[in-house]
């Protein structure tokens, strides 16, 4: 990619820029591979399973802002190679960020799940708005519904591309107004200014802040992994909820333990916070 596209990604899509260096984002793939990361996934992946049991076969899923690592997902993967099998769109912005997914199930262990995945480089709404209405089962969004700044346009073209009884499943970074001055993985910017870490700052819908991640996950001595920053913006639990009933949505917002059947899986003394939204209407 020559300078001039270069510069019109990263005035195209402020914040995100970190996604659009090979260097960059190679190593914060490398750096997802952490505990937290994959307990996550481990969490989205009994939490799919549980929401997809009444559905039928042969779903279709999209990943919005999927990142380099399809190989996680196991059980969900396993259904979707099945017969008569399903298939999940990969939708991620950065060419880079796709390379890398691909490179994550080149694995012997992976390789059939490219059977069922199609990568898909465009920007999430984008992605949704070119789909045919009522095509989705099932949205994950694991780590990126914050990146987004329009939550109205995601639940408005949601509401149009989910079938009857089509599910969304997003982890949330936190509901709560309060903003920690850094979490597990990351440092939190407060109009571009770190501040101390006995004190939080309070964030209204629609603010946003800068997330900068550490070199070493779970180690705010390691120093910063150099251009790994972005933005991320606050969405309430209120407007969230508002949303929902707006668009048709039955809505769960809270710690996955409060929702999910504990199976001994792994992960289950962790606390996550996820959104799941169920279109209860149809056409």
């Amino acid at each position: 990619m020559d300078q001039e596209k270069i510069k019109n990604h990263f005035n195209n899509h402020k914040g995100l820029e970190m996604y659009f260096s090979p260097k960059i984002a190679e190593k914060f793939a490398e750096l997802e591979q952490n505990d937290k990361n994959f307990r996550v996934a481990e969490i989205v992946d009994q939490t799919i399973m549980q929401e997809i049991e009444d559905m039928p076969d042969q779903i279709y899923a999209a990943e919005l802002g999927g990142g380099a690592h399809p190989d996680r997902y196991h059980e969900f993967f396993n259904k979707l190679l099945k017969e008569p099998r399903g298939h999940i769109d990969w939708v991620d912005i950065s060419p880079y960020m796709l390379k890398l997914a691909e490179k994550y199930i080149s694995d012997e262990k992976y390789q059939n799940r490219k059977e069922v995945i199609t990568f898909i480089k465009k920007e999430i709404l984008e992605y949704l708005q070119g789909l045919e209405n009522e095509k989705l089962d099932l949205a994950l969004m694991k780590y990126t519904i914050d990146h987004l700044d329009n939550l109205d346009k995601l639940f408005e073209l949601l509401t149009l591309k989910l079938k009857k009884g089509g599910k969304l499943i997003a982890t949330i970074g936190s509901s709560s107004p309060e903003l920690k001055s850094y979490s597990t993985n990351a440092r939190f910017l407060y109009n571009g200014e770190q501040f101390p870490d006995n004190e939080i700052r309070i964030l209204k819908d629609g603010d946003n802040f800068t997330v900068k991640f550490f070199k070493v996950s779970g180690d705010p001595n390691s120093g910063y992994l150099e251009g790994a920053e972005t933005i991320k913006y606050f969405h309430s639990a209120e407007k969230m909820k508002q949303l929902a009933e707006f668009y048709g949505f039955d809505i769960f917002l809270g710690d996955w333990k409060n929702l999910v059947k504990q199976n001994n899986q792994g992960g289950e003394s962790m606390n996550q916070e996820i959104l799941v939204l169920t279109k209860k209407y149809g056409k």
